[in-house]
């Protein structure tokens, strides 16, 4: 979800450095700090508590929620703890993402029907993959997680899919030089993802058991758009004692299937019509 606003005090802020990576100390910087931290933490937050999170001083934060929250980007509550505000969720509303995900909402929610397990929809945003749609498994036993999640793209299923349609020098520039590692079971050097991602390519799905989670495994195909891009990855996710080989050989083709069916939504079986037509 983007917000754009503006404040007016920059000369409150007690250094010109950020304490999040690469972003330089300014009033926008720390307004969106504030508000990343209230919308990733997902539970209202007190004055003190935003802080500590963001690294400055309770006086500044409280200048930054003010006009926050006479934005409508933050409401203050009643026991005087902050939350995510109405401005933040209409401008999300008009990113372009939101079309990718009412237009996948429907086959997801058949997917889920069909397999009983988790289905969700990512983009790739950097070296993260962000979670845009998502419906859950109906079983007791079942992997949680939320609309807006993120992860390092290296460490999930969804996120192979989307680094296999990268060159290989691309995929190089936009890692980290040092991998987050997770589990034993996550890359650890680069290399080490460029080579998962030739078996990707080649069998034309990305599956992951344990690597961002031990107990969590994946398997994901690529959702391309008019221009032949791929644009989005479509994800089940289960429980790592249920992904074995038989389940996977049963849930790639559904979820091939549902990827077409959503390209076709998407307007690129049209498209290849067209210029088909067009060849002629």
């Amino acid at each position: 979800m983007t917000a754009i606003f503006i404040v007016s005090y920059h000369s409150s802020m007690q250094n010109n450095r950020s304490t999040k990576p690469n972003r330089t100390r300014s009033g926008l910087n720390s307004g969106l700090d504030v508000l990343e931290c209230l919308a990733t933490t997902r539970h209202p937050m007190t004055l003190t508590e935003i802080a500590a999170n963001v690294g400055m001083s309770k006086s500044s934060i409280h200048q930054l929620l003010a006009t926050l929250q006479q934005r409508g980007f933050v409401q203050r509550l009643h026991d005087q703890r902050y939350c995510v505000g109405i401005k933040a969720w209409e401008i999300g509303c008009v990113a372009e993402t939101m079309g990718l995900a009412r237009t996948t909402g429907p086959h997801v929610a058949q997917l889920v029907r069909e397999l009983s397990d988790g289905v969700s929809v990512g983009v790739l945003d950097g070296a993260e993959m962000v979670c845009i749609q998502l419906v859950e498994s109906p079983r007791a036993v079942r992997v949680h997680s939320h609309v807006g999640d993120r992860t390092p793209a290296h460490s999930v299923s969804a996120g192979l899919v989307m680094l296999s349609a990268l060159d290989d020098e691309a995929v190089r520039r936009l890692l980290p030089s040092r991998l987050k590692v997770f589990t034993e079971a996550t890359p650890k050097t680069a290399e080490a993802v460029i080579g998962e991602l030739a078996k990707v390519r080649a069998r034309g799905y990305a599956f992951c058991r344990g690597s961002w989670r031990v107990e969590v495994g994946g398997v994901s195909v690529p959702i391309l758009g008019p221009d032949n891009h791929a644009i989005a990855a479509l994800c089940v996710a289960a429980p790592a004692f249920r992904t074995t080989r038989d389940w996977v050989s049963r849930v790639v083709p559904a979820l091939k299937r549902a990827a077409g069916d959503i390209e076709r939504d998407l307007g690129r079986a049209a498209d290849a019509a067209s210029l088909a037509g067009a060849a002629e």
